[in-house]
């Protein structure tokens, strides 16, 4: 067995013959200094790839921030022993400070086929052994053209976000409550304010798209009552974040709030819209759906305790 990171770019296709779905994206991924040739490992027996493994970074320069490919074969008996291994000693390489959070892309059905749930638990018995657990559980939601699209009630008015003061004290409101299991780890080490900015500044901040996208809902008096970020990341248009303050919760602002974002989206070109939440935050995942957003997958994150 030969554990090692790979050689050069002309070792991709060796690293893709364990099969998945953004295995096309890697290219792209090392051009732009997203992954690096030295956070991606594979497990060889003779010249065979029976495990690998890849970090992920927001932008060239940056550490990883994410490990979000680890496979295994589906033949070899011992395949979650390799793994562990695999990830033991690629993890000592690249983050040696300590792991980072592992998600992995789904099907949306992943449980109902044997062979994916079988795949699924062998990865997840051998990060536990590293000393991962599972974290959560999310919906990876889509919208497309022709699906509907909400007609504005008149109850709200949209404006762009003034600065970066008012969207870090809106989004400190909406952590009151919040179901967002992320948020509600980082509210153990921060306050409100501190998490807000530090998500403003981290990922906010990463987006190509222009800031006048994002806009706050107010009531006709100019009272704030939410606020959506429709926005680009690096693969897509997306509704990166949305949120109905907590003192105006329960009125169905949330379907208004959305479609403004879809809308912004929309009217910008894009051929389709990426969106993700929490398995466990019901409320949001209805509100996507009523909007015709479909779960077109789900992933997993787990997580190691430092």
């Amino acid at each position: 067995m030969i554990i090692r990171p790979l050689a050069s770019h002309a070792e991709l296709d060796l690293f893709n013959t364990l099969p998945y779905a953004y295995n096309e994206e890697l290219a792209d991924d090392l051009a732009a200094g997203r992954r690096r040739l030295e956070w991606l490992w594979v497990a060889l027996r003779g010249d065979v790839v029976v495990a690998r493994v890849a970090w992920w970074a927001r932008a060239d320069g940056e550490p990883p921030l994410l490990l979000d490919v680890f496979d295994l074969d589906d033949v070899s008996p011992d395949r979650v022993d390799i793994g562990e291994r695999l990830l033991r000693e690629a993890s000592a390489a690249v983050v040696p400070d300590g792991p980072v959070e592992y998600g992995r892309m789904l099907s949306a059905q992943w449980r109902d086929d044997p062979a994916e749930r079988r795949a699924v638990e062998d990865r997840v018995a051998a990060a536990e052994r590293t000393g991962a657990r599972l974290f959560v559980e999310r919906l990876r939601l889509e919208w497309q053209p022709p699906a509907c699209m909400p007609t504005p009630s008149g109850r709200l008015t949209f404006r762009p976000v003034a600065d970066r003061a008012e969207l870090v004290g809106l989004m400190t409101d909406v952590l009151d409550g919040t179901l967002d299991a992320h948020s509600q780890t980082e509210l153990q080490t921060m306050d409100p304010a501190e998490s807000a900015a530090h998500q403003y500044d981290s990922e906010f901040l990463s987006y190509s798209s222009p800031r006048e996208w994002w806009r706050v809902a107010t009531l006709p008096d100019g009272e704030p009552v939410g606020f959506v970020i429709p926005a680009r990341n690096n693969y897509h248009p997306i509704i990166a974040y949305l949120a109905v303050l907590p003192r105006h919760r329960g009125h169905g602002y949330i379907d208004e709030i959305l479609g403004e974002g879809t809308r912004i989206l929309a009217d910008n070109g894009a051929a389709r819209i990426r969106a993700a939440t929490d398995l466990g935050n019901v409320p949001m995942a209805n509100a996507f759906h009523r909007a015709g957003y479909v779960t077109f997958a789900r992933a997993i994150d787990l997580t190691w305790d430092r």
